[in-house]
């Protein structure tokens, strides 16, 4: 075990994926250029941020300990940054102090919650996969509890839950080892309560990071990334495995129907840890996401089997055939798109390029509709984590408004948040919020007005 440092061997601990070391909090923050004064809320972002020490030659980029990143935004200025480990007991077996309350009985499990961050239902919680709850934290950041949503919770949460834009309500896809083969499709409504759950039987035990819906559909991603018993049973702490004989296919849950009612589509082998969107045309649902070619193979510490790029699936429910086109071969990871289109028909979507070793690299703008593509690139000085869309009040078209994504500035070894014109993506940032401390590259994050 050592105390890891920028040079570190491992290229998931190097650079400016290596964590930080303290947690701060710093106010009124230098802003170059005017942040809108309709925003109001805070810019949340999580990633893995290991505390102590590790083992450098095994280290696994998806199990970094939880740290989430905050900038307060109010009345045109920078009210404050914060950053905070999410403070579940296995950090406070590291850093020391009290492990948060829990509403679960002893032994559920219980780990680093550093994939995302989230507010519904007047909450903020920090999220993650595999098996483990949400943990709520302060408007602060400070960590309160381990949630169970009120004991409506079965038992595990998922790093990506999609909201339905018409009714508010969170669509979750969960997995957990434990439960052999199967998934749990969780539906959470506004008032935080779990009103709705179906356990979906699989031939394997897939790593499930994601999913989509479409306004009829909620889709299980069943990829060649599966659990593999054995490693567990020598001690791996990520026994997920590339399977070269597992069946890719996608599963089409209707949104009230049962297990029973699914349709599979296969496609071909490949993986993909995160949609830019999904949607409904006739018998076909149309799925845009980030294909990997595949994934911890020969590298298992982290996603490095060959290029990420913009690809189009159309699934067709009836027929159970499928075809694929590439929209945007550049590099890419981490879409995002206008939430109010969320599982409809929608047109641009925002991405972060990637570079050699997973680095963060351009800001790029996709239309889907006619497959141009706008790439921002300001390297060597910046690279571009998860851009986030924020529309502006009243906005008269789907790219109306903002897009804010910290960045790497490399000249003074800080980042930044910027703030773009969504309809001018190569233009100066509208703001820049300076912060005097690095944010290591991360994972997920979201805007979260103060409104919700």
């Amino acid at each position: 075990m050592t105390t890891i440092e920028r040079n570190s061997s491992n290229p998931y601990l190097a650079n400016n994926l290596a964590p930080v070391h303290e947690e701060v909090t710093v106010t009124d923050l230098r802003v170059t250029g005017t942040i809108p004064t309709e925003l109001t809320g805070r810019y949340l972002r999580n990633g893995p941020n290991p505390a102590g020490t590790v083992d450098e030659k095994s280290y696994h980029w998806f199990l970094g300990h939880g740290m989430v990143h905050g900038v307060r935004v109010d009345d045109g200025r920078a009210a404050w940054y914060r950053n905070r480990w999410v403070r579940t007991k296995d950090v406070c077996d590291v850093l020391g102090g009290t492990p948060p309350p829990s509403d679960w009985p002893d032994g559920h499990a219980s780990f680093s919650a550093n994939t995302s961050v989230i507010g519904h239902a007047g909450r903020t919680y920090a999220i993650v996969e595999g098996g483990s709850a949400p943990v709520e934290l302060s408007y602060e950041l400070d960590t309160v509890r381990v949630s169970n949503f009120g004991g409506t919770l079965p038992h595990a949460f998922s790093a990506h839950p999609k909201r339905d834009p018409k009714t508010g309500e969170l669509h979750v896809m969960a997995y957990y080892w434990a439960w052999g083969n199967q998934v749990q499709y969780l539906v959470v409504g506004t008032d935080g309560r779990v009103r709705k759950h179906v356990d979906i039987p699989l031939p394997g035990g897939p790593m499930l990071h994601d999913m989509a819906i479409t306004e009829k559909y909620a889709l299980v991603f069943d990829l060649p990334c599966v659990f593999n018993l054995d490693s567990a049973m020598k001690g791996v702490r990520f026994p997920y495995f590339w399977d070269h004989n597992y069946e890719a296919r996608i599963g089409l849950l209707p949104r009230d129907g049962a297990a029973s009612d699914m349709k599979w589509v296969s496609i071909d082998p490949c993986y993909f840890f995160h949609p830019m969107n999904a949607y409904d045309d006739g018998d076909e649902v149309v799925l845009d996401a980030v294909r990997h070619p595949r994934v911890f193979d020969r590298d298992r510490r982290g996603p490095n089997e060959g290029d990420p790029v913009l690809t189009r699936w159309r699934l067709n429910a009836r027929t159970g055939r499928s075809t694929e086109h590439v929209i945007d071969g550049h590099p890419q990871e981490f879409p995002r798109v206008n939430e109010s289109l969320i599982g409809h028909r929608y047109r641009f979507g925002y991405s972060s390029g990637i570079g050699t070793g997973f680095a963060q690299d351009t800001l790029i703008k996709t239309d889907v509709d006619n497959g141009s593509v706008q790439r921002r690139t300001d390297q060597p000085r910046y690279g571009y984590g998860e851009p986030v869309f924020v529309a502006r009040d009243g906005a008269k078209s789907e790219d109306d408004g903002w897009v804010m994504t910290l960045r790497h500035d490399t000249q003074n070894d800080t980042s930044d948040l910027a703030i773009f014109d969504a309809q001018a993506i190569t233009d100066d940032p509208v703001a820049v919020v300076h912060l005097p401390v690095r944010v290591p590259n991360g994972f997920h994050g979201n805007w979260i007005p103060d409104n919700r």
